[in-house]
């Protein structure tokens, strides 16, 4: 047996879900079907992964920390779960992994970057456990203080509930905080101003002008002489055009937003 300070690594962020009621109710939230594939994003010693496995006809389970594979193997030998070493990020970036759902509790280092590597990605739900501070972050409305780019680049992807919350207790070792259950649906975009959204979150390295082109020419089936041009009309100093998305802050998100508010997909 493995001792269980062998896996408290700060740097890779390990804490186990220990309590199966919680385990339990995260796998009723998502509603699993015999005939589905299932992506969970860091597995852990597979608790959770054992207990998606029985429900569902396959799981795909990442994991980094390569000290666990000696037991997930042993562990998961001969049953419906495939597990992939690696970093989850850069696995999530190749789009080589084809699933229905995602059912985690992610380490909550990469919550952010998850969140983002999930942006664009084909699946019909992710109940994933996140600290109560980030889920504040994602579902927060404007006039909230926690309100911000992740929030309006979120909803511009995702429905969002919170399913419930789960207290420090249900983790060893224990965490400095609680956490919620939430559940990200991918929604259809409401209109222009949300496909613009999803350009700029999918582009956020590159520069505003390539990201507004690209949706010119995706979703208004225009020319890319014809998305220059169509750039020129709305209104955006230069200075803002050429900056990189990453730069902007959620007023200049919002501001950009704002100029499509009447556009709808063609």
């Amino acid at each position: 047996m493995v001792h269980s300070s062998f896996f408290q690594d700060p740097l890779l962020d390990q804490i186990f879900m220990t309590d199966p009621e919680i385990i339990e109710k995260i796998i009723s939230f998502a509603e699993l079907k015999k005939t589905e594939t299932v992506l969970e994003i860091g597995a852990g010693k597979g608790d959770l992964t054992e207990v998606i496995a029985g429900r569902c006809r396959k799981v795909i389970a990442i994991e980094i920390d390569e000290r666990l594979r000696g037991l997930l193997e042993e562990r998961f030998r001969g049953k419906n779960v495939r597990i992939v070493w690696g970093n989850a990020l850069n696995i999530l970036k190749t789009g080589r992994l084809h699933y229905d759902k995602i059912v985690a509790n992610p380490p909550y280092a990469i919550c952010e970057p998850l969140i983002k590597a999930l942006f664009g990605q084909r699946f019909s739900s992710a109940v994933l456990t996140l600290p109560w501070r980030f889920v504040e972050r994602i579902t927060s409305n404007p006039e909230e203080p926690r309100f911000s780019k992740l929030s309006v680049f979120t909803r511009a992807f995702f429905r969002t509930e919170i399913l419930l919350r789960v207290e420090r207790d249900a983790w060893h070792p224990r965490p400095d905080t609680a956490s919620f259950v939430v559940r990200l649906t991918p929604k259809k975009p409401a209109g222009m101003a949300e496909l613009v959204l999803r350009e700029m979150a999918l582009q956020e390295d590159k520069k505003l002008r390539n990201a507004l082109r690209e949706a010119f020419v995706k979703h208004m089936k225009k020319t890319k002489r014809q998305a220059s041009g169509a750039l020129e009309h709305l209104g955006l100093p230069s200075r803002m055009l050429d900056r990189k998305i990453s730069q902007f802050s959620c007023d200049d998100v919002m501001k950009v937003a704002g100029r499509f508010a009447n556009e709808k997909k063609v």
